[in-house]
């Protein structure tokens, strides 16, 4: 099977490609796969790292404003076109895939004009911008939310859930992740990630909280962001418990098993690992993120019952201290917490994918 993959920007949209990829590759021993995205991106560093070939095309994202910037951007999607053209040309694809961003965008219209088979997954609750320009002409779009927002061809969509890796699949106990972690197995564990790269309102929010913390309240586990560890570590030395500072943290799904209770971003990938391993959550979306999509990712798991919804403007010192007081001394409310996140976990999604992807290759070359 010849495959490109095509997305980036973000570990939400490339997480979930790494998981269809070891999914394929379990199912196809011959896979050949090819990426592209922008050069220096994430997706850059996450394909080479799983021995994926990588091309890199220029592009930007599309501006919001009406400005003259527009017309570069428009000139450069273009050119990005053409070069995704002569791509495909010379890898010769049976299937795209593209996982969302803008990087996505100039491979799957080159695909799709030249007539290769160009599958969508959409992981967040609202439709990407890049996803809805090229839903209408894609074969198939897979939903990581069945009432996902947005116009796009339903006759074509099947919805799956967000592909989680293997190793959010199978964690570690509790207790073999904290001794490995080298914490306390009797004290509640609390980790705060504000993704990749870091979070500077939950880092602000953290460092406030420390210094009212006793060393028999809680241990935490923190993610700074490389940015932010320097200042992180300072805080952590005024701070009444454990606390264990990490720029990055390489076994995520280690650091998910050892927690009682996790405070992050609302990022589709995050949602997706969190409703896997049936982790009760404090979501603190970014404000920011496209379409405001984070925030309707974080919607969802509070009406479901599974985290509580903070504003980034909401997210203090005091407020996170009060909330996570409350919910590490409160069991029975954790439980259902988790309980009601595993209702939201799709742990065959990546499976589903692979499957769907070999037998939409097998009907076409029959």
């Amino acid at each position: 099977m010849r495959m490109m993959i095509t997305g980036g920007g973000t570990g939400g949209h490339t997480s979930p490609a790494v998981a269809i990829i070891e999914e394929l590759r379990a199912h196809d021993p011959r896979l050949v796969l090819q990426w592209v995205g922008r050069r220096g991106g994430i997706e850059e560093r996450v394909s080479r790292a799983h021995g994926v070939a990588f091309r890199p095309i220029a592009v930007s994202g599309w501006p919001r404003k009406r400005t003259l910037r527009r017309v570069w951007v428009g000139a450069k999607l273009v050119w990005a076109v053409l070069r995704c053209m002569l791509l495909v040309r010379k890898f010769r694809p049976q299937v795209v895939l593209g996982v969302g961003g803008y990087v996505s965008l100039p491979l799957m219209i080159a695909a799709q004009r030249m007539g290769v088979p160009t599958v969508l997954h959409e992981q967040n609750k609202r439709l990407g911008m890049a996803n809805r320009v090229a839903a209408p002409r894609a074969d198939l779009l897979f939903l990581g939310y069945e009432d996902t927002l947005g116009d796009y061809p339903r006759e074509k969509a099947r919805v799956v859930g967000n592909p989680v890796r293997k190793d959010f699949l199978t964690p570690p106990e509790q207790a073999a992740a904290r001794e490995a972690l080298g914490l306390r197995p009797d004290l509640p564990v609390v980790l705060v990630c504000g993704g990749s790269q870091g979070a500077r309102s939950l880092n602000t929010a953290v460092a406030e909280m420390l210094p009212t913390l006793s060393p028999g309240d809680v241990q935490l586990i923190w993610m700074t962001g490389v940015g932010g560890a320097p200042e992180a570590r300072k805080a952590a030395e005024n701070a009444g418990g454990t606390v264990l500072v990490y720029p990055f943290i390489e076994d995520m799904a280690q650091a998910c098993a050892a927690a009682d209770l996790v405070v992050t971003r609302a990022g589709a990938s995050t949602t997706a690992e969190l409703a896997v391993l049936g982790k009760p959550a404090v979501l603190v979306p970014y404000p920011h993120a496209t379409d405001n999509h984070q925030e309707v990712n974080a919607r969802a798991f509070e009406a479901a019952g599974a985290a509580v919804f903070v504003a980034d403007q909401e997210c203090t010192g005091s407020r996170l201290s009060s909330i996570i007081g409350e919910l590490v001394n409160n069991e029975e409310t954790l439980d259902a917490m988790g309980r009601a996140a595993k209702t939201l976990g799709h742990p065959l999604a990546a499976e589903q994918i692979a499957e769907t992807l070999m037998e939409l290759i097998f009907a076409r070359n029959r």
